[in-house]
């Protein structure tokens, strides 16, 4: 009887891990460049970020969908280090916040038709 009762608890336990895995997205998440790492939020936000430093055992990274059409809520996006300008405009709704130690880490996009359409922002604060 206890034999059935672990057998049964472990086909769960990974049954779940499967389906939260499919929830995210990760089943369907495109090649990754070397050194990229990937996020995904319950917001929809799905990220992969390159030439950004993963810094998750210190830093908690925090995802900021844009409004997109219904065709990109679930698609993966790139994410790049932000622009110069980009840093500029965010400050000011950053600084509105004044959430001690965030950073503004990457401007994520999604490609339609050759141009990019912006999916998202990713901040992060540390961990504490």
């Amino acid at each position: 009887m206890l034999k059935w009762i672990v057998l049964a608890a472990m086909l769960t336990g990974v049954g779940y891990l499967t389906y939260d895995q499919y929830r995210a997205g990760y089943f369907t998440r495109p090649p990754m460049p070397e050194g990229a790492f990937s996020l995904s939020y319950k917001n929809g936000l799905r990220a992969i970020l390159v030439g950004i430093p993963e810094e998750k055992s210190t830093r908690r990274y925090l995802g900021f969908g844009a409004n997109v059409p219904f065709y990109l809520e679930d698609a993966w996006s790139f994410c790049r280090p932000p622009l110069e300008d980009e840093m500029q405009k965010v400050s000011k709704f950053m600084s509105d916040r004044d959430w001690p130690g965030e950073r503004f880490e990457a401007v994520c996009e999604v490609k339609v038709d050759g141009r990019p359409v912006v999916r998202g922002w990713i901040t992060s604060v540390p961990r504490v």
